[in-house]
């Protein structure tokens, strides 16, 4: 009968490298020093878009702030309703806890966002 070979770990790493003049003791050497690295990824820097709109519906838009996602719908803030998606689009964190878009010249709390029902003041303005 007919045996499969089963292919050892790295084979084909340890193949390469001799294929460019590696010894296998040099290639040894190299994978457990390999192994032996801890990586670790850093924060590069800071972020340039500390908020951002991900997504617009009929219903409303949906922002990044942070890693937190909030949705603004068009029944509780309804100066959006009818702005051009660009204007919504430009929006800047102007301070630690308020927001601004500045093409609209609306300025919202970000604890207003998060808690509507909390801040019931409501735009005349025709929904």
């Amino acid at each position: 009968m007919f045996k499969e070979k089963m292919a050892k770990p790295n084979t084909g790493k340890i193949e390469l490298a001799q294929s460019v003049g590696l010894s296998r003791r040099e290639i040894n050497e190299a994978l457990r020093l390999v192994r032996s690295m801890s990586m670790t990824s850093a924060t590069l820097g800071t972020s340039i878009s500390p908020v951002e709109v991900t997504n617009i519906s009929q219903y409303g838009f949906w922002l990044l702030l942070g890693d937190e996602e909030l949705f603004l719908p068009f029944s509780e803030f309804p100066w959006f309703r009818n702005a051009a998606v660009g204007k919504i689009l430009h929006v800047e964190h102007s301070s630690s806890n308020h927001l601004y878009w500045p093409e609209l010249d609306i300025d919202l709390a970000i604890e207003s966002i998060r808690q509507p029902v909390q801040f019931p003041l409501v735009s005349q303005i025709n929904a």
